[in-house]
């Protein structure tokens, strides 16, 4: 390849047809006027003239050089087919001798044999030995004719013919100079690019040592990183979530004169929002807009995403306004955040008006858009507000995915809608999206608020036939259904065959196995519960301690004394004393003495009244609750 010349010489060897390869020309790039060069083949001076080379002469070399290697190969066939004509006539002449000379008489029979066994090994010998020799002068030859890389910078010679070797004029030593320079700066910048791609998949392999390593080993080299350089270490240290990594590294880069870019500032943004540290992305972009760096729609859609993960949705509208002033258009993503906020705030009129402003900017919904919508609808119970959203994203064409069916269920669940949960999980195996456990799940928790027992277990086989994963949420959403209508026995087989499939219980799991024996008063099988959860190695909490507190208060006789030491061996171990274990030691014990353990155990002096304490705690699966039905 040629930069920068306008003129190229192609030099053929003389004796091309007679070599035994072919000769492939060098191409040589000279500068304009009469120069003379050494033919490669010979060693006598040859005068070209330098003419401009056209694209026929490049397009026309391969066909060239194609008819020659044919000429060649025809040429050297020709010899080789006399050499085994006049080798067959040999082996008949001798063939017809040695039959004469058989018929003379059988005194000469083993002479015969004896001539007829040197003649057939000549004629294997021989040519073996013609083969071999023609094979090692011709590997000499090539050997011989294989041009070497002409060193341009020696062999340029004066018009005169005579050889100026280390005589260069000064132009011609500033041309040389710059060339070496040139090819320097391009060895250099190749080799970088390798060592770039190294430190970018060490990267993608999260082997942040190696990362770091191959950065040291390039400046040991002598060699200067760019931005490409730093900003994929600095990828490898974000990754991981080291973020003091991460900027160590990019204020070296400030050290080393390279400028950071938009993507060093997005990658360190990111890794703070990763490790919910709103703050912190906060602070790199006021620092990025300091630096005169232009922050780009990623830039604002982190921050307004690390304020929208936190549910703040006031800041995260203070940045969009922000982006906007900015003259940074926001895209799709910056309007998810938003409507995601107001999705876990439960605000579905707010999420609403976000689509809205989406459509009248021109941005395409997409079903995260949609289902973010649905969700929020989903958090305050809104069945028809979910609905309506649903049958929209089937107007616009935009077919809901698993998650969006999973919140429409939810919003079902959380209505207390069985009907409507079954229905929407029925659409959607009809849609040919196939069920995950979120979704079972779903629709095994609107059946447990209903206390569709035989529903809930039906979800189960379902589940279980779809060759979707079992885990230990979806049996503890049956054995809630079980708990509700008290029915120990159905409540005992979940359990047994959630253990069978392998699946470790957690205290939630034990907890609603023995509400329907704590309202029946059966402490002893609570506390058995309770001691092979111990084994496993689980922690009591508020909710089991509700549980078995409730046994001991709805016991024949009722167990006070139990009620005491279970309460007290609980605050020993930290766990919470909240209103409904209150509320369930007041029953075991009486108020008296429960207001009494409240001030010598230092728990909150407020005792719950006896018309509170006959209902029974409504928890959830992470063990939190309320008081309900």
């Amino acid at each position: 390849k040629t930069q920068g010349c306008s003129t190229v010489v192609r030099s053929y060897p003389k004796d091309i047809a007679s070599s035994n390869g072919l000769y492939i020309p060098a191409v040589l790039a000279l500068p304009r006027g009469k120069c003379t060069v050494r033919a490669q083949s010979t060693s006598t001076w040859c005068f070209i003239e330098p003419v401009e080379i056209v694209n026929s002469m490049v397009t026309s070399q391969e066909s060239v050089e194609r008819k020659l290697r044919s000429s060649l190969s025809g040429i050297q066939k020709v010899p080789k087919v006399l050499a085994l004509a006049s080798l067959c006539v040999v082996v008949l002449c001798l063939d017809s001798l040695l039959q004469e000379l058989g018929a003379v008489g059988k005194g000469s029979q083993i002479r015969y044999f004896v001539a007829e066994i040197l003649a057939v090994s000549a004629c294997m010998i021989v040519p073996a030995v013609i083969l071999h020799m023609r094979g090692s002068a011709r590997a000499r030859n090539r050997k011989m004719t294989v041009p070497a890389r002409m060193d341009m910078n020696r062999e340029v010679a004066s018009p005169d013919g005579s050889m100026s070797e280390g005589e260069d004029s000064p132009p011609r030593r500033n041309l040389q100079k710059r060339s070496h320079l040139d090819a320097a700066k391009s060895e250099k910048a190749a080799s970088l690019t390798r060592w770039n791609q190294a430190i970018n998949n060490a990267a993608k392999a999260n082997d942040q040592e190696r990362a770091e390593k191959l950065m040291l080993e390039v400046e040991r080299l002598g060699l200067q990183p760019d931005t490409i350089s730093y900003n994929s270490v600095i990828h490898a240290c974000a990754k991981l979530g080291d973020i003091p990594r991460a900027e160590q590294w990019l204020d070296r880069m400030r050290r080393s004169n390279v400028e950071p870019n938009t993507i060093s500032y997005n990658i360190i943004m990111d890794a703070c929002v990763k490790a919910d540290d709103a703050e912190a992305a906060e602070s790199w972009l006021a620092r990025m807009l300091e630096d005169n760096v232009q922050a780009n729609e990623v830039s604002y859609a982190t921050v307004i995403h690390a304020r929208a993960k936190r549910g703040d949705t006031a800041l995260a509208e203070a940045w969009l306004e922000k982006m906007i002033n900015a003259g940074v258009a926001p895209n799709i993503v910056s309007y998810n955040s938003l409507i995601y906020a107001c999705g876990r705030r439960g605000d579905a009129q707010g999420a609403e008006r976000w689509v809205m402003e989406v459509e009248a900017r021109g941005l395409t919904a997409r079903v995260t858009t949609y289902t973010a919508v649905v969700d929020a609808c989903a958090k305050c119970g809104d069945v028809a507000r979910a609905e309506r959203w649903i049958e929209k994203m089937f107007a616009s064409d935009i077919e809901p995915n698993v998650v969006s069916y999973s919140a429409m269920i939810d919003a079902c669940a959380k209505a207390g809608n069985p009907a409507r949960a079954e229905h929407w999980h029925r659409v959607m195996r009809e849609k040919g999206v196939q069920p995950n456990a979120h979704s079972f799940s779903a629709v095994i928790n609107a059946c447990a608020k209903a206390g569709d027992v035989p529903a809930a277990c039906h979800h189960l086989q379902q589940m279980e036939e779809a060759g979707v994963p079992l885990d230990v949420v979806v049996y503890s959403g049956v054995l809630d259904a079980c708990a509700k209508v008290g029915d120990a026995e159905r409540a005992t087989q979940v359990f047994q065959k959630m253990q069978e499939h392998g699946i470790q219980p957690n205290v939630v799991s034990y907890a609603s196995l023995a509400r329907p024996f704590a309202h029946r008063g059966n402490w002893r099988q609570v506390e058995m519960l309770a001691d092979q959860m111990k084994a496993q190695g689980l922690a009591l909490n508020e909710y089991f301690l509700y549980t078995l507190l409730l046994a001991y208060a709805g016991a024949r006789p009722r167990q006070g004394d139990r009620a005491e030491a279970a309460f007290r061996e609980a605050r020993l171990l930290g766990v919470e004393m909240n209103k409904h274990v209150q509320s369930a030691l007041s029953r075991a014990v009486g108020r008296t003495r429960c207001q009494q353990l409240m001030q010598e155990l230092g728990c909150a002096e407020e005792v719950p009244g006896a018309a509170r304490a006959h209902r029974p705690a409504k928890f959830n699966k992470e063990g939190s609750g309320s008081v309900g039905n």
